[in-house]
């Protein structure tokens, strides 16, 4: 029973090689693989929008039209008029004209009982009257500085918020150059896996050609027709990426989603040429983090001074400037100046306004107010800390990983080098039937995961260069500007 099984299990397959080997399977296979050559070649007929970008353009770009920007433009409008509500307040009386009217018979709809009450007796006829004043309001002259601590903790908010705007309209700029240089990278890492796919293609095309002559074994054109499908689908998944990338390129821009970019710059690779040292000096008094925990610190400290002269019963001396009324009616038209209770007298005034809690909120004699304003003052101060330290030690990881970069970049540029010259010969020697195939895959796979990891260290470096010129809190960096690094392409490229 075992041999009989054995011979059948022989005889199934030597019939399946049989068809196999026939022309018509091969026809299939070839019909399959032509298949693939549509995948590669629908994309040629899509016609999309396409715009020409350099590197400046799309700075300029953004900076006008990007979306987030305009918003802080706004905010930062904003921002100023609060200021000038909150600095005149301050430093100048509040100097107000009001008019005040009652109201005042304009028509009559429907004419009522004469025996009723008049509508002049109601305090309306048809003539005006009322009061229009220039008032100055009550000035303070001095309060123990509490009111100034105070001014002092907004004009620090304002100026600190001012110029996060700043920073987040440079972060613009620097998302801007790593976008494009991301763009630029993309589109080298899809030449590549298209000239991938077009080595693949003519070997398999070649392949196919010899296995019809016998020329070959099929393994070998089962094994150039599998590398070619790999190579197409490395190469969309490449245009994938860079279509996802050009789609966040729009919408930084603000231009019609779809939209395909014709880049006019390339990458000009430049060494990072700031010592560390100087970066660390420079992100003490630049980096983000630090300041917005600096402004914490002082306004805390100002908050906690304000509070310990709020428990001291200290007078506030302040003046009534008067205001001038003029008071028309029916027949009567007058004007003075007075200043409240003193008549026209501008008297300076000492008054004295404090509470202190025995139990309830606050504790006794508002002590648990007093120690939160202290804690907050001391938490401030730990933030500061743990900014600055987290600040230097993002500073000095990137800049490792920069210098790491640039090693691996004097390799695999040799490396690239060396790599396609070696292709070039295994090429040569497996068209003349001097080698095996696996060493013409080998190397094709080789030459391409060296320029794809060589395009990308120098894209990484860029990129790196300018989050690094974000954490020190700088535009730029000594040498050439980010901006310089976008070299026109020469012709061809």
């Amino acid at each position: 029973m075992f041999i009989k099984r054995l011979k059948d299990a022989f005889l199934l397959h030597v019939f399946i090689l049989a068809i196999v080997s026939t022309p018509h399977a091969l026809a299939q296979a070839e019909a399959e693989a032509d298949k693939g050559t549509i995948i590669q070649t629908a994309d040629r007929f899509k016609v999309d929008k396409a715009k020409a970008l350099s590197l400046a353009g799309a700075i300029e770009q953004s900076l006008r039209a990007n979306y987030d920007q305009n918003q802080r433009n706004y905010n930062q409008e904003i921002l100023d008029l609060g200021w000038d509500d909150t600095k005149e307040s301050f430093w100048f009386p509040q100097l107000q004209l009001t008019l005040q009217a009652g109201p005042q018979r304009i028509g009559r709809l429907k004419a009522g009982d004469e025996s009723a009450t008049s509508s002049t007796t109601l305090g309306y006829g048809r003539r005006p009257d009322g009061t229009l004043s220039f008032s100055m309001g009550d000035y303070t002259v001095f309060n123990w500085g509490k009111d100034y601590l105070a001014y002092l903790n907004n004009k620090e908010t304002y100026r600190r918020t001012t110029r996060v705007f700043k920073e987040s309209r440079r972060k613009l700029k620097h998302d801007i150059i790593i976008k494009y240089f991301e763009l630029a990278y993309l589109v080298q890492v899809k030449e590549i896996y298209r000239r991938q796919l077009r080595h693949a293609s003519f070997i398999y095309r070649f392949n196919r050609e010899k296995v019809s002559i016998r020329k070959i074994s099929k393994q070998e054109y089962y094994q150039a027709r599998s590398e070619y499908l790999r190579a197409q689908n490395s190469y969309q998944q490449a245009s994938n990426d860079l279509r996802v990338s050009e789609e966040e390129m729009a919408f930084l821009l603000t231009d019609e989603p779809g939209t395909r970019y014709l880049l006019k710059d390339k990458l000009d690779y430049q060494k990072i040429q700031i010592p560390m040292e100087d970066a660390l000096k420079l992100s003490t008094i630049n980096n983000p983090e630090v300041l917005e925990s600096t402004k914490d610190v002082n306004n805390a400290k100002r908050s906690y001074r304000i509070q310990l002269r709020e428990n001291l019963p200290l007078p506030k001396f302040t003046m009534n400037l008067g205001a001038y009324r003029h008071t028309f009616n029916t027949g009567t038209h007058t004007t003075r100046y007075d200043s409240g209770i003193d008549g026209n007298n501008i008297d300076i005034r000492a008054s004295v306004n404090a509470t202190w809690s025995i139990t309830g909120v606050g504790g006794f004699f508002n002590q648990r107010t007093t120690e939160r304003t202290l804690i907050d003052r001391q938490r401030s101060y730990n933030e500061l800390t743990e900014a600055r330290h987290k600040t230097q030690s993002d500073i000095q990881r990137a800049y490792y990983r920069l210098k790491t970069y640039e090693q691996q970049i004097r390799i695999l540029e040799a490396a690239s080098d060396t790599n396609n010259k070696t292709f070039d010969v295994v090429l040569e020697n497996y068209l003349n039937r001097k080698t095996a195939y696996i060493n013409f895959q080998d190397a094709l796979l080789e030459a391409v995961a060296i320029d794809v990891n060589l395009s990308q260290l120098y894209y990484l470096h860029t990129r790196d260069k300018v989050l690094l010129a974000q954490e020190v809190g700088v535009d730029e960096f000594p040498g050439k500007s980010f901006e310089q690094l976008g070299v026109p392409k020469e012709p061809g490229q």
